[in-house]
């Protein structure tokens, strides 16, 4: 019986202990209660005391925590797998490299081994004449020197390639005979896997009378083994595969321009350019920052073409004739595959890893944040 508000400790004394629970329940705290526990979570006290007014709830239900199923550790194992193979692909030989830069690496049946090597990485790599007194007998300074001018050369077919993507995008976006089936058959080179487009335009260069493009001009240029014309066969297969891709994502960036916005400036009098300069480009700015992030990492890490159009044979030296296919990630693989000669081949190929991490990231940082503050202004 109830009077002036107060509650009988002997008539309800369940009744905090209901309402307790039924609080934990609406709180998303759906544990059971343990019989045992000594002590009550005191912001649960503070409700029921506040609740039922004068009754304090006696110490002898608590939440208890949940326990361990097999379905919740199958659930937490298969949550925590991104993770793992994070750390095992990603942050573990990350961590060696940096370790690499500073030791000399060995490994064998027995695992692993990191020895100081007093800066030898870098030597090789920097100061002229080291690598002649290693076992590769070779001036790598040198070779490290040109090998960067490569990379670059060979990186800034990306820029060609994007606007020569932006100019299908806009002949597809006209709407005009056939621009689906155009739009399929740009982008085939994409789905090609690079070996086969590298084996395709390898042959194509071919010397020997068998050359495709030797047979269509009757010219007997010998393009894989020539100083001035090697870089060239990478460049124009490059160029060849790269700009599909940009060509589908500018297509579905022009898709998205609002239409309002070019009706008006018809009914302005604006012409072909200023329409393209003032309303098409800014609308797809953000697809371009993207493709040129993409670009420039996909340009300075080239490998697989340069490898395989232009081979090094057991009897020439890296890179082709005077190293004119070697980029720096084909010097990284050179030293990885040949690190059984010299215990700092590992190191050096550590050095040129982070160089191209110092060469990749501050661009693609500096891109993305303009991109950031191009959105929000």
């Amino acid at each position: 019986m109830r009077e002036n508000g107060c509650v009988p400790a002997a008539e309800n004394a369940a009744e905090p202990q209901e309402d307790l629970f039924d609080t934990a329940v609406a709180e998303g705290q759906e544990e059971l209660l343990d019989p045992e526990a000594a002590e009550i979570p005191e912001e649960l006290l503070a409700l029921a005391a506040e609740e039922e007014g004068s009754i304090a709830l006696p110490p002898s239900k608590v939440l208890r925590k949940k326990r361990w199923t097999g379905q919740s550790v199958l659930a937490l194992f298969l949550a925590l797998l991104p993770m793992i193979g994070f750390l095992l692909f990603s942050t573990a030989p990350l961590v060696i490299s940096l370790v690499a830069l500073f030791c000399d690496v060995t490994i064998d049946w027995r695992g692993i081994s990191f020895d100081w090597n007093n800066f030898d990485g870098f030597r090789m790599i920097f100061v002229p004449g080291f690598g002649n007194s290693t076992a590769f007998a070779q001036d790598f300074s040198s070779i490290f020197w040109k090998s960067l001018g490569i990379t670059f050369w060979l990186g800034s077919t990306q820029f060609v390639t994007l606007l020569i993507a932006l100019g299908l995008s806009l002949l597809i976006a006209t709407k005009c005979r056939g621009s689906k089936l155009f739009q399929i058959v740009f982008f085939v080179p994409h789905i090609c896997s690079s070996v086969s487009v590298a084996f395709m335009w390898k042959w194509m260069f071919l010397g020997e009378p068998q050359g495709i493009i030797n047979t269509i001009f009757g010219t007997e240029i010998r393009w894989l083994d020539t100083t001035s014309t090697i870089p060239w066969t990478i460049i124009i297969a490059v160029i060849w595969q790269a700009p599909a891709y940009g060509t589908v994502m500018f297509k579905a960036a022009l898709a998205n321009v609002d239409e309002a916005q070019y009706e008006a400036a018809s009914l302005d009098g604006v012409n072909t350019w200023q329409r393209f300069w003032y309303i098409t480009l800014p609308g797809i700015m953000p697809t371009i920052f993207y493709l040129l992030i993409a670009g420039i990492g996909a340009g300075l890490l080239l490998y697989d073409m340069a490898a395989l159009i232009v081979t090094d044979p057991w009897t020439s030296t890296i890179g082709g004739r005077d190293h004119m296919a070697l980029t720096l990630m084909r010097l990284v693989y050179y030293f990885n595959d040949n690190r059984g000669a010299d215990s700092v081949a590992l190191s050096a190929a550590s050095v040129i890893s982070w160089i191209l991490f110092l060469l990749v990231a501050p661009v693609s940082v500096w891109l993305y944040s303009r991109r950031e503050k191009r959105a929000e202004g």
